[in-house]
């Protein structure tokens, strides 16, 4: 009887060295992006819009995630996607869906922080929500029961991925604000070095959920991609 495959040797570090590659290889057409939805949220804090601008900031937010999911994954697949493709997302059919599973997974996440569920069970457990639904096209239930079943059992390398970045994160900035102080340049490198940062970790999901299909499937990630076409 032939012995069962061993799955692909992944960690923490080797994913987020695999995001800051893609990253890094994708740059212009990544931190476009994301620099377009940080000057929307810009524009909001100078205008002080309150409640509304928080809506703003989460909307952008889960926008920004929708872009770059969908960029990863054809990156994954071998493409180089530009900036325009990628920003077109925001008028495919599954938008309006998409959208809705992002602001009621971050809200959700938001809340255990001060209720009894701890973010770091729920990250890990949802941190394929976006891909499995722009991939397989599931409704927002199926999208979740997806997430859950693909990432049992590798759970806490995925939480590690995002630990990792978020300390990268935090020292980067610290780093900032010692250097420039708290005035206007230094809120003006903070923007710009958070919509950096974030083409390393929005790649993150898109990334785990081809690894998890290839190593519980056996699909390849052109295989997983084909649906996108």
């Amino acid at each position: 009887m032939t012995a069962p495959l061993s799955p692909p040797p992944w960690t923490a570090t080797s994913v987020l060295q695999r995001s800051y590659q893609m990253a890094r290889d994708n740059f212009p057409a990544f931190v476009t992006v994301t620099l377009i939805f940080a000057a929307v949220t810009a524009v909001v804090d100078v205008l002080s819009l309150g409640l509304l601008g928080g809506l703003v900031h989460l909307l952008a937010g889960v926008a920004t995630a929708i872009c770059l999911t969908w960029a990863t994954l054809q990156a994954l697949a071998g493409n180089r996607p530009d900036w325009e493709p990628i920003l077109r997302q925001l008028q495919g059919p599954l938008f309006g869906r998409l959208l809705l599973l992002g602001v009621i997974q971050y809200l959700v996440i938001a809340l255990s922080t001060i209720l009894v569920i701890p973010p770091f069970f729920l990250l890990p457990l949802w941190a394929v929500t976006v891909p499995a639904m722009m991939v397989e096209r599931l409704d927002i239930g199926g999208a979740f029961s997806r997430s859950a079943d693909l990432t049992r059992g590798r759970r806490l390398p995925i939480l590690g991925a995002f630990l990792l970045w978020f300390v990268f994160f935090l020292v980067g900035g610290w780093l900032i604000l010692a250097l420039f102080g708290h005035g206007a340049l230094a809120r003006l490198l903070l923007a710009v070095y958070g919509a950096v940062a974030a083409i390393v970790v929005q790649p993150l999901p898109a990334i785990f959920y081809v690894l998890l299909r290839e190593e519980k499937e056996g699909m390849t990630a052109g295989q997983i991609t084909a649906a996108l076409d």
